[in-house]
């Protein structure tokens, strides 16, 4: 009895060491199959509409797409779980602010500089939310720091907020196509990086995200 005890142990054994494996390459590949699907739009863009990665460009429609996704996604979860509501809400919010942000060039039909109403009424909703509500914002915040797509996400804002803005300077193309200066060009690796650092945004949102909402669905079923 031992023996056949010990016998049917090893393969659980045997998956429980390999599964941080299997999961670090379905992570890899879910990862890589996004990362090509926004480096084929760029391609699309360039080569086939000829387009010079501006506002109405596909390059630009996938950005808002993503940006779109993962708001949604946090809005979600505050939804589904109340005990992260406020933590939820607040990332939500600063999300959909950069949605409203990108989303200028529309909103400046409505009168120039418009997307700053929206954006401001969306940011001192969520703000005040989580100030009235501590409990659900702190704690979940903490531990949103301790979770692993969470340096995924530094990095992307980072390269969003600050590595963008400084690559894609005017001066710089300038300096380096000189009298050939083609401001497609600059366009193009300004919004190629954008799009990238976007791309790491949705999938560490993902990675953070789905779990919970599973988790969520989980308690509803045993309920």
């Amino acid at each position: 009895m031992p023996s056949t005890t010990t016998s049917a142990s090893q393969p659980m054994q045997a998956n429980s060491l390999y599964q941080p494996l299997l999961k670090s390459v379905s992570l890899f590949i879910l990862l890589a199959l996004l990362l090509a699907l926004s480096a084929f739009t760029i391609h699309f863009d360039v080569l086939q509409i000829q387009n010079n990665i501006g506002e109405n460009s596909w390059t630009e429609f996938l950005q808002e797409s993503y940006l779109f996704i993962t708001f949604s996604l946090f809005a979600t979860v505050a939804v589904r779980q109340s005990q992260q509501r406020g933590f939820a809400i607040l990332v939500s919010a600063f999300f959909a602010v950069m949605f409203v942000r990108e989303m200028d060039s529309v909103l400046d039909q409505i009168v120039h500089g418009f997307w700053k109403y929206p954006a401001w009424l969306i940011a001192s909703s969520a703000i005040g939310y989580a100030i009235m509500n501590r409990k659900t914002t702190v704690e979940p915040l903490m531990d949103y720091m301790k979770h692993n797509s969470f340096s995924l996400m530094l990095g992307a804002m980072a390269t969003l907020l600050v590595f963008a803005r400084i690559f894609g300077m005017g001066g710089l193309w300038q300096g380096i196509m000189q009298e050939h200066y083609v401001r497609g060009v600059k366009n193009l690796a300004e919004e190629g990086v954008e799009l990238l650092a976007y791309t790491l945004i949705l999938f560490s949102a993902t990675w953070y995200c789905l779990p919970q909402l599973k988790q969520a669905q989980g308690k509803l079923s045993v309920k």
